[in-house]
């Protein structure tokens, strides 16, 4: 997978057996750049999600070769396409490994596939970032996995949180049949008992029907304060259009999650039923962080600064999936900065010491602070778009939630915050 410089056989005699291993570790990287494979759909249905999953490695990426790179190396984002189908995912992901050089970093790894990419890439002992929501990964035991932001079922629990803050005694729960929607249903069931919440119907629907009337008919007979959604724009756009139309026009107030912060879903939206009930009927409920940070602003000045990733900068610098991903590479980065080793076997066990709180450690809330103060030889704590970050032995994080109103094709505004100890005690 790596190209390794050839060591003198006479060197390799003299050492002793850690002393090789210590020599190879920091002479791990071929010529070029540094590789972050960027392992999601590029093609297929899910294809909107690879341009997602590569905008925040394309801000990190930018930034820190502004630095100069990681010990001497510029880094390049690299599409591995895994079309959301696991079985392509498999062979796809396997050949991006035998032949990408410097492949010593990844990201992506997204939900409907991580079941099979994750083991690849950690048995191929390189570290990376993924948003991939599985619960199963709550407690993991691979040792290459970094996650930033909180599982599928305790974006659900959220979801009932903040139905409950609105004062919702009944709601419908209706989401697509995909991992990466129905991940939030364990959530969703958990803990509308504890918050007083009834849900009138718990179902799921298949992608992209023609009509979802007899379901609809269903629900509207049950009288839902709210319906607790997620899916893809064309269902969404299908479901409530049936809705509107079987109700005289009224639609409940619909509860999803941020990803649905995507120019495609708003216009399939707002063409079904109008743009006032996107404005002022829809929340966005998902990992909250601050947009009022020098950090954040950063992260959104390295997104308007490039063309790829212009266009969708401010859908991004609202969701916190991406955010996460930005954050995860630049903590990555700067592991291999402190390890002096751009080799996933020698620098992932420096990540948690880059994120950790420890007494006289510097701030730092980009690579390049952050490097800066590594070569002054300080102890350093970045402190990024998330803002700390504390990861459990599991190597995840998970914070604190928010629930956000769309104000444009592609923005949003904040409305109110579900404190991480809340969902965590609805999941308890």
């Amino acid at each position: 997978m790596r190209k390794a410089l050839v060591i003198p056989l006479i060197a390799l005699l003299s050492l002793a057996a850690d002393c090789a291993a210590a020599s190879a570790a920091s002479s791990s990287l071929a010529a070029g750049p540094i590789t972050v494979g960027v392992i999601a759909p590029f093609s297929g249905p899910a294809a909107e999600f690879g341009t997602l999953l590569s905008a925040p490695c394309i801000a990190a990426t930018d930034l820190i070769n502004k630095s100069g790179g990681v010990l001497g190396h510029k880094l390049q984002c690299t599409s591995v396409d895994d079309t959301g189908d696991p079985a392509d995912a498999v062979p796809n992901v396997t050949r991006a490994l035998a032949t990408i050089s410097n492949f010593d970093m990844a990201e992506g790894l997204e939900t409907n596939t991580a079941a099979t990419t994750i083991p690849l890439v950690n048995g191929a002992h390189i570290p990376f970032v993924t948003a991939a929501g599985l619960t199963g990964y709550d407690k993991t035991k691979d040792k290459y996995f970094w996650r930033l932001t909180p599982a599928d079922d305790a974006n659900g629990a959220a979801m009932i949180a903040y139905a409950k803050q609105k004062g919702y005694k009944k709601v419908a729960v209706v989401f697509e049949d995909n991992s990466t929607d129905t991940g939030n249903v364990p959530g969703i069931n958990k803990a509308a008992p504890k918050e007083g919440v009834k849900l009138a119907v718990n179902t799921t629907i298949p992608a992209d029907a023609t009509s979802y009337s007899s379901l609809v008919a269903t629900l509207i007979a049950d009288h839902p304060q709210a319906l607790v959604f997620d899916a893809d724009p064309q269902t969404t756009a299908t479901f409530l259009s049936n809705y509107s139309q079987l109700n005289n026009g009224k639609l409940p107030t619909l509860i999803t999650a941020t990803d649905s912060l995507t120019p495609d879903w708003y216009s399939a939206v707002a063409k079904a039923v109008g743009q006032s009930y996107i404005f002022h009927h829809v929340a966005l409920v998902g990992s909250y962080f601050s947009q009022s940070t020098p950090a954040f602003t950063v992260y959104k000045n390295a997104l308007l600064a490039d063309s790829k990733t212009h266009g969708i900068a401010n859908t991004l610098s609202s969701v916190g999936p991406p955010a996460s991903i930005y954050d995860g590479l630049n903590i990555l980065a700067l592991a291999m900065v402190m390890a002096k080793s751009a080799r996933g076997s020698v620098y992932n066990s420096d990540v948690t010491k880059v994120a950790k709180h420890q007494a006289g450690a510097e701030v730092v809330d980009s690579f390049a602070a952050g490097e800066r103060a590594l070569a002054k030889g300080k102890k350093i704590q970045y402190v990024g778009v998330l803002g700390a970050v504390t990861f459990n032995k599991y190597h995840n994080f998970a914070g604190a939630f928010a629930a956000d109103v769309f104000t444009g094709k592609s923005t949003s505004r904040r409305s109110t915050l579900i404190s991480a100890s809340e969902v965590s005690k609805l999941l308890g």
